[in-house]
């Protein structure tokens, strides 16, 4: 019976838990009670908000660079085709 009672002692520790008396203690401040009640949950929804913002953000800013440079790159072609065309007729009329 001891040794049960040992096992059951180590096995599942017992928790004190205070009691409050209500009747003696004030009301919380509705203030303070809506922070402990929301901050958690507006905290991860501002977290998450701003993550994706940013990846919205970084994902426009690659397409406006990649579409730059394709831009650019046209551009280049151009020009460059423009000074083979200028040189061929400039040694055609040697």
């Amino acid at each position: 019976m001891m040794r049960r009672a040992l096992v059951n002692k180590l096995a599942l520790p017992t928790r004190t838990v205070a009691t409050r008396r209500f009747y003696s203690a004030q009301p919380a401040n509705p203030t303070t009670q809506f922070y402990k009640t929301f901050t958690r949950p507006v905290a991860k929804v501002l977290l998450v908000a701003v993550f994706t913002y940013q990846v919205c953000y970084w994902s426009w800013v690659k397409l406006e660079a990649d579409e730059m440079k394709r831009e650019t790159d046209a551009s280049i072609a151009d020009l460059e085709k423009a000074v083979n065309e200028y040189q061929e007729s400039k040694s055609g009329k040697k």
